[in-house]
């Protein structure tokens, strides 16, 4: 079962360069199958870390398993991932804290003490815990019918097997980890989630195990999709963008898209498919945020509104509060609020 689990892993990853060449999320998607592959060598029961003969070629990428396959689980479910300063940050600080607290790259840098092996255990438990986090976090918003199905098998098999070797080599020392019983539990969960993975990675499903597009990329996709657009499809797209748009329902707090169905008298499949198949959209907030980012920029640039707090405005237009208005205004504009009123009103002298 383990060289079985290791055999796909490393199928996945060229399944994955293969369709999606050497993009970002491919090169992490092909990071995180080697380190899971080479993870089911390095605890073999005959592995010896010290003194295997592909030493070099392994051990790197079993020490960066929790890393590699944060990043890649961002990269699946955030759709506009890209990698930034504090990402790097921790990943540095990933690496400079397993070296403290290893003995595999002999001598350490210096010894190990309790406080820097808690806070490598913390940043392990760290990486697990915002993965899942961002898998289910976007789940209610998800308009990829494919890819919401698969967040909850993908938490449950991805996080627990993490977890679990989190969990076992935190508290158990390697001659424990070692034992046949140990060995057989571990082989099981590699081959279940080797196979899993691989079954969804073979099957040209969007939504799963995809490297994403840029939003324009997208947009162009349905717009040229659009152009064929079944009567039906376009009269149910048309209730919605009034709904949306010219009634503005954009601007209700704690809008989902299980309101925005009932409202419609959609399905909330159907919805969710109208909305990403025919405008583009991955996420639901990605799509209020289009219209609330637009009427923003508008009441920013009014001259009337100078003396208006952003955090008044950004509340006004349906946010909970200021943080998740400030990301998704300079996500599509490049500026914060603050710079955008500034040189809108500037240039309006």
């Amino acid at each position: 079962m383990r060289n079985a689990a290791t055999g796909m892993f490393l199928f996945i990853g060229i399944l994955i360069i293969r369709d999606y060449g050497w993009r970002l999320g491919a090169v992490l998607g092909l990071l995180a199958s080697l380190t899971a592959a080479t993870y089911t060598l390095c605890t073999q029961t005959w592995f010896d870390w010290h003194t295997a003969n592909f030493f070099w070629l392994v051990v790197p990428f079993c020490i960066m398993g929790p890393v590699h396959v944060w990043l890649f689980s961002l990269s699946q479910f955030d759709d506009d991932f890209t990698l930034r300063p504090i990402h790097i940050g921790l990943v540095v600080a990933y690496i400079v804290l397993q070296q403290l607290n290893s003995d595999i790259f002999s001598p350490p840098i210096v010894g190990g003490t309790d406080i820097l092996a808690v806070a490598y255990a913390l940043l392990r438990f760290g990486f697990i815990a915002h993965m899942v986090f961002v898998a289910w976090q976007g789940r209610a918003d998800d308009l990829l019918e494919t890819r919401r199905k698969f967040r909850t098998t993908y938490i449950v098999l991805v996080s627990l097997t993490i977890f679990v070797i989190f969990f076992a080599e935190t508290f158990y020392f390697d001659e424990q980890l070692r034992h046949p019983w140990i060995s057989f539990v571990q082989a099981s969960a590699f081959f279940a989630l080797a196979f899993v993975i691989l079954w969804h990675a073979s099957k040209a499903r969007d939504g799963v195990l995809v490297v994403h597009q840029t939003r324009s990329q997208r947009r162009a996709r349905a717009k040229a999709r659009s152009q064929q657009m079944d009567p039906t499809d376009q009269y149910d797209l048309d209730r919605v963008e009034k709904l949306v748009a010219a009634d503005k329902m954009y601007l209700e707090p704690g809008l989902t898209i299980s309101k925005l169905a009932e409202k419609t008298q959609l399905p909330e499949h159907r919805l969710r498919k109208l909305i990403n198949q025919h405008m583009g959209y991955r996420n639901f907030s990605d799509f209020l945020n289009r219209y609330r980012i637009e009427e923003a920029q508008r009441r920013l640039g009014d001259g009337e509104n100078r003396n208006t707090q952003v955090l008044v405005i950004a509340m006004d237009l349906g946010y909970g509060s200021l943080g998740p208005f400030n990301r998704a205004f300079k996500e599509r504009t490049g500026q914060t609020p603050t710079e955008y009123r500034r040189q809108a009103l500037l240039g309006g002298e």
